[in-house]
């Protein structure tokens, strides 16, 4: 008759094999099992319905400043893609034209490309600088909140008027929305080596260059301004929101669209774009938009630093 101290033992051992071969079997699964998504989004219930392609086009002489956008916001875009004239490796950038440095060159074919490849996997496409922090899911509510759809041919953005025509258009340094279907007129249109109103006129800026494509593509500017009718897209870093103001930048006091008789426009506090001085503050921003939590603090329905 065995010994209790033999028993035990065998017990023991027992039961070790039982958990090695119970962790063998686990870890082998998950190795079989498909990669899961990360749940960064699963805070945002808009994430699946509204698919947005956030598209940068940068300098491949300097990369850097693209490369805090991938680090920190870019990650809640349905997709991401970097327009660029070289490749880079944590990038991976879309190279329309090799060595191509032409804002508007990556920013139309980058468009081309977009149309072309993910025409199927999303329903709005962002484009904005590289200097640009971005809150996607307020992009997400905001269209959500004004019910629009992406088989409307829109677009929005910061609008500011045109000096000729009088009509708005959306300011590209502040970022601009293009619906899917827009996307596709415009793709389309530009398709055609006769037609002069979607190529590059000399002198004229991106914004107004998109605007003429757009226009002749019958796609409309949309509202952009939230409920109370304050900006969502910042046309100026937040230190000439907050302190400096527009009266030192005559250009843009005189042209944008909606006309405000304070120092500066009016901010939504459900803001989407903003302009950032200096590229690695794009951590800061993501810590206090993503992570810091506020304990009993009301939310205002405007921002006021005056006394």
């Amino acid at each position: 008759m065995p010994s209790p101290r033999r028993v035990y033992y065998g017990l023991f051992m027992g039961l070790i094999l039982f958990l090695a071969f119970t962790l063998y079997i686990n870890v082998r699964e998950a190795d079989r099992a498909p990669a899961k998504r990360s749940n960064q989004h699963t805070l945002d219930p808009l994430y699946e319905d509204i698919r947005i392609l956030c598209m940068i086009p940068y300098n491949y002489n300097g990369p850097g400043t693209a490369k805090y956008v991938k680090r920190t916001w870019g990650r809640h875009c349905n997709v991401l893609l970097f327009v660029s004239g070289d490749i880079d490796g944590e990038l991976e950038p879309y190279v329309p034209v090799v060595n191509s440095t032409d804002t508007w060159t990556l920013v139309h074919q980058g468009l081309m490309h977009a149309s072309l490849s993910y025409a199927d996997k999303i329903d709005w496409l962002l484009r904005v600088e590289p200097s640009s922090f971005v809150v996607v899911e307020n992009l997400r509510y905001m269209i959500s909140k004004w019910k629009y759809q992406p088989s409307q041919p829109i677009y929005f953005g910061y609008l500011l008027e045109n000096i000729v025509t009088h009509e708005p258009f959306a300011h590209h340094h502040s970022g601009y929305v293009i619906s899917r279907e827009a996307l596709r007129r415009y793709t389309e249109a530009s398709k055609d080596p006769e037609n002069k109103e979607c190529t590059h006129w000399a002198g004229y800026v991106e914004g107004l260059d998109i605007h003429r494509c757009m226009s002749f593509a019958n796609v409309t500017v949309a509202e952009s301004r939230d409920e109370f009718e304050h900006e969502t897209f910042l046309p100026v870093t937040v230190d000439y929101q907050f302190l400096v103001g527009y009266d030192t930048i005559p250009w843009l006091r005189n042209l944008t669209y909606h006309k405000s008789t304070e120092k500066s426009v009016p901010i939504s506090t459900r803001a989407i774009c903003f302009l950032v001085e200096y590229p690695p503050e794009m951590y800061d921003y993501y810590y206090f938009v993503y992570r810091a939590k506020i304990f009993g603090t009301p939310v205002p329905t405007s921002i006021d630093f005056g006394p």
